[in-house]
């Protein structure tokens, strides 16, 4: 038991099980352990680590042939007592330093340049690789990548319902990571953290990407959106308007989402009705009425390079519009 739980940091439900039915976690003196063939215990003694009411762990002592003497025990009490002055002292220290952290992140975020403060809070070089993302969610994903891969590699600010994380020397796997860890939105790399804000901008409209158009995956990242991240930095440049007026028409059809994915596939296969007819699973001759339609309803002229460019362009201001509403 004691081997498996060091070699995957983790103890088996069985075992957990079973002291939890013993009250450790209640527990305020030395409890003493019988053996447990089945769940491959050997006889321990388990001191709780305690400051005041705060359990901070527990201090186990595996006993050999010898009983412990009165001795003994006093020893492991008064081990017991120093290490928890020690954590609790830690963690104070800890906490301190990660207000100090979080408040340097909020001037960050905020556009204040405090690169060379916060480089040297974190003990991370002021230049070199980094990468923000910003998601949904709260403390439990960063939370799951320093358990990937240590603490000292991410800081992080909660912020009402998403999480703004910054990352030290990325991966190229770090988007991937941040979707099994739960997350959802944007990634932008910068070379330093005097850069944090213009990276923030980035990652979120990356984010707002994400999220009008699910195919960029679960993490979109700044730099590899092809035409997405131009309209959407143009678009939210602009004050975030309403979309194009002859797409506003087609919305208010009844035959509104038929509509629209026949001139989407159309346009992304740049005009192609026999693709866009296969992608749609569709005859090519009602393809070609949807998107007579589609021209009547909205006076655009498909075969018009201009007119299609406008009714690309307002397709996707509309799902820019709908992703950040």
């Amino acid at each position: 038991m004691r081997r498996s739980s060091i070699l995957t940091r983790e103890t088996a439900p069985a075992v957990a099980a079973w002291l939890e039915g013993l009250g450790l976690q209640r527990a305020r003196d030395l409890v003493d352990l019988p053996e447990n063939e089945a769940l491959g215990m050997t006889q321990r003694v388990v001191l709780p680590i305690r400051h005041g009411d705060v359990l901070l762990g527990f201090l186990w002592v595996i006993v050999g042939e010898r009983p412990l003497t009165e001795a003994d025990r006093a020893a492991i009490a008064r081990g017991g007592a120093e290490v928890a002055d020690n954590l609790w002292g830690r963690l104070r220290e800890a906490d301190e330093r990660r207000g100090r952290i979080n408040a340097l992140l909020a001037r960050a975020f905020g556009g204040e340049a405090v690169g060379a403060e916060l480089a040297a809070t974190l003990r991370w070089p002021a230049t070199g690789s980094f990468a923000v993302v910003v998601s949904s969610g709260g403390d439990e994903i960063p939370e799951r990548l320093r358990r990937r891969r240590g603490a000292a590699d991410y800081a992080w600010l909660a912020l009402q319902e998403r999480v703004v994380i910054v990352a030290r020397d990325p991966t190229a796997a770090l988007p991937d990571e941040l979707a099994t860890a739960g997350a959802r939105g944007g990634l932008a790399r910068f070379p330093g953290l005097a850069d944090i804000p213009e990276a923030l901008h980035h990652a979120e409209l990356a984010a707002l990407c994400a999220r009008a158009a699910p195919d960029l995956g679960p993490v979109a990242v700044w730099g590899e959106l092809g035409s997405w991240g131009l309209v959407a930095d143009l678009w939210v440049s602009a004050g975030r308007p309403l979309p194009i007026s002859p797409l506003l028409e087609l919305t208010m059809h009844r035959r509104r989402d038929q509509l629209l994915e026949a001139l989407t596939v159309f346009l992304e296969s740049g005009g192609d009705a026999a693709a866009a007819a296969k992608t749609l699973h569709l005859h090519r001759a009602s393809l070609y009425r949807r998107i007579e339609r589609v021209e009547q309803i909205t006076g655009l002229d498909l075969s018009r390079g201009d007119d299609r460019l406008l009714a690309h362009l307002g397709l996707r201001l509309l799902r820019l519009h709908d992703a950040f509403s």
